[in-house]
């Protein structure tokens, strides 16, 4: 039995879905035509479509799913506004300053040795103890000295005799008017005197034959040695004179050791300026006894010399400090210094720079400033390390609240309020204090951001809290 074949259609243009016209395609097989808008669902296989319905099925549910939703806006939505807080730039007065450390030392430091060797008799003064200018510290065994002194004063007191004087006054030129009224000279010249008028004598006996030659050759012998002896007696009383002198100053050793056999305390001449330089003190002004290193019964020496007493004058106290070689335009004298000790660190001392070193230490590259510090009341004390401040000079500066500082890769800036924005502005740093930080590059006066930085950016939009 002879199945019957199935007519194929002929090649002829396929119908665009949803459209009237016909296309035809230049291809033995018939294709969708690319072109055509899939808004009707494609044709059935078997109906001259074939496989390609499989891939425009997914094509046709994706197509207005891209598409927009009803009623949504395509326009940026605006940021909202970072709410922060805001603090003023204040201007504040700072005193600009060097900061230094050092040791404070006395006023005056004297160390106090006897002149003379010997035994110590007495010590009237200890550590601690306050000694005025003049008073008695301690005292040597004066008998050897008392004993040269009794023996050097009878010889100088018999040449003070044969030379008719008091003491050894004279000058040398009132001396030798003074010589003429010796005994030994007064005689010289009345022997002399004797001697002439007797050789004029037998001279005009000769002439008159009264004389002989022979006589009379005597009588000029005994003039030239009366004349001679007038000389010698000159001689003598100068030699005298010169002993006396010798004698006078054996004397005055001997009586200047028998006075250093007691040690006092030094009486500077400048002791009424440093009255009226320390001003009023709660005590009056004296040596302090820093050391004292002999006792009773000690043998001191005077060569080489034995230290005794350590004095000090502490009613001002000298404070050594070293300031870096870049202060030296700024540092001058006159200058006031705030001091802090360990001791007393709830309260500043004032002083001023006295005096400044005109050399720097090569080592250190330092130079050397030595302030003066009242001490009236003795709180300080010699020896003590300190700190201080030397005030160079005030200025006026802006600073803001410490959280207002935004600090990021090295860089320093603040936020400050433009209108309804946050501006950027960056700035250097300068003294800190725990309520405040001086800025530099940031005018006085200036709104800063203090809270909400982490949330801003330049020209970010702000409500103030």
């Amino acid at each position: 039995m002879k199945r019957e074949a199935k007519a194929t259609p002929p090649p002829g243009p396929l119908p665009c879905a949803g459209r009237g016209s016909t296309r035809v395609k230049p291809h033995a097989r018939h294709l969708p035509d690319a072109s055509c808008e899939p808004l009707s669902p494609p044709p059935r296989t078997g109906e001259g479509v074939g496989g390609w319905g499989f891939f425009l099925i997914p094509l046709l549910l994706l197509v207005p799913a891209c598409g927009p939703k009803p009623g949504t806006s395509t326009a940026p939505e605006e940021p909202k506004p970072v709410p922060v807080t805001v603090a003023d730039a204040k201007p504040q007065t700072l005193r600009r300053t060097v900061p230094v450390v050092g040791t404070l030392f006395p006023y005056e430091d004297v160390m106090l040795a006897p002149k003379v060797g010997g035994k110590v008799l007495r010590v009237n003064k200890d550590i601690g103890d306050r000694v005025a200018p003049g008073e008695l510290l301690l005292e040597i065994d004066p008998t050897e000295y008392r004993i040269a002194v009794e023996h050097a004063r009878p010889a100088y007191t018999a040449e003070l005799r044969r030379l008719k004087l008091p003491d050894l006054s004279l000058t040398d030129v009132a001396f030798e008017a003074h010589i003429e009224k010796l005994d030994t000279v007064v005689e010289a010249r009345a022997n002399f005197a004797l001697a002439k008028s007797e050789q004029a004598r037998i001279a005009e006996g000769v002439k008159n034959g009264a004389e002989s030659r022979q006589a009379l050759d005597s009588a000029v012998n005994r003039l030239a040695v009366a004349e001679a002896r007038v000389e010698l007696a000159l001689t003598d009383a100068r030699v005298v004179l010169s002993n006396a002198r010798r004698l006078k100053a054996a004397l005055d050793d001997a009586e200047r050791k028998l006075a250093d056999t007691k040690l006092y305390a030094p009486s500077p001449a400048e002791w009424d300026t440093w009255l009226q330089l320390f001003g009023t003190t709660s005590t009056p002004m004296k040596y302090a006894v820093a050391e004292k290193r002999v006792s009773v019964g000690t043998q001191v020496e005077a060569m080489p010399v034995t230290n005794s007493y350590r004095l000090v004058l502490d009613h001002a106290l000298k404070f050594g400090a070293a300031v870096p070689e870049k202060y030296q335009p700024e540092v001058a004298v006159g200058q006031t210094v705030e001091l802090r000790v360990i001791a007393h660190a709830d309260k500043p001392f004032t002083g001023t720079v006295a005096r400044i070193s005109p050399l720097t230490d090569t080592g250190t590259r330092t130079f050397g400033v030595v302030i003066a510090v009242r001490n009236g009341d003795g709180r300080l004390k010699a020896g003590g390390f300190a700190e201080a401040d030397i005030v160079v000079r005030s200025e006026t500066v802006t600073t803001v609240p410490p959280e207002a500082l935004v600090q990021f890769a090295g860089v320093n800036k603040v936020f400050v309020v433009n209108g309804d924005k946050a501006k950027v502005v960056e700035v250097t740093i300068g003294t800190r204090d725990k309520d405040w930080i001086e800025v530099g590059g940031l005018p006085a006066g200036a709104k800063v951001i203090t809270s909400g930085q982490s949330q801003l950016v330049e020209g970010s939009p702000i409500r103030v809290r």
